[in-house]
């Protein structure tokens, strides 16, 4: 499979390949179990703590997240060939925030810590890029979430409580980019 990259036709647009070559994604592909699951199938599930990078290589996954009380779930997004996800909880120790399970039969391409440490010795210009194209992937997620709560904001004011939303999704902001803890 590696050596005549049937992969690159489906994720050639995939925004964690952006900028590789194609000796570096293979060096990257290498390094990943590649898995298929049948529809209805949890690949993530919320809570748990599985470190892994995952790339949908054909099919389709919806990311859930449950309540508190685990009564009712919501579909947070529905992922395509391409998509990347898993990466939260790649880069800290925690459990992963929403679930995600495969709608139709799904091919994907787990990285694990060790495969990710591996491909930095080996190669650390595709190691590299990969960083850089996350950090890309999670700062337009991030720009996304913005855009939706203002829109959102703005669908559900009413006139009196539009100062009060405001100024609470004002406070919400400045904790969230001022109070972070990088350690």
């Amino acid at each position: 499979m590696i050596d005549r990259l049937p992969y690159r036709l489906q994720l050639n647009e995939s925004p964690l390949l952006r900028d590789l070559e194609e000796d570096e994604v293979k060096s990257l592909f290498k390094r990943m179990e590649h898995l298929c699951f049948e529809s209805d199938r949890t690949i993530l599930a919320q809570g748990v703590e599985e470190k892994g990078l995952w790339l949908i290589g054909e099919g389709c996954c919806e990311v859930v997240r449950g309540n508190q009380s685990g009564t009712k779930e919501r579909i947070l997004a529905m992922l395509g060939p391409g998509t990347v996800f898993g990466e939260m909880s790649f880069f800290q120790q925690a459990a992963h925030s929403a679930t995600v399970r495969s709608v139709t039969p799904v091919s994907v391409h787990k990285l694990t810590q060790q495969g990710f440490t591996d491909l930095l010795a080996d190669n650390g210009r595709a190691a590299g890029k990969i960083l850089t194209n996350l950090v890309r992937v999670q700062s337009d997620r991030l720009n996304m979430m913005d855009q939706w709560v203002c829109e959102l904001m703005d669908r559900n004011q009413t006139e009196n409580g539009a100062t009060h939303t405001l100024n609470e999704w004002h406070q919400f902001r400045s904790k969230l980019y001022s109070e972070w803890n990088f350690y």
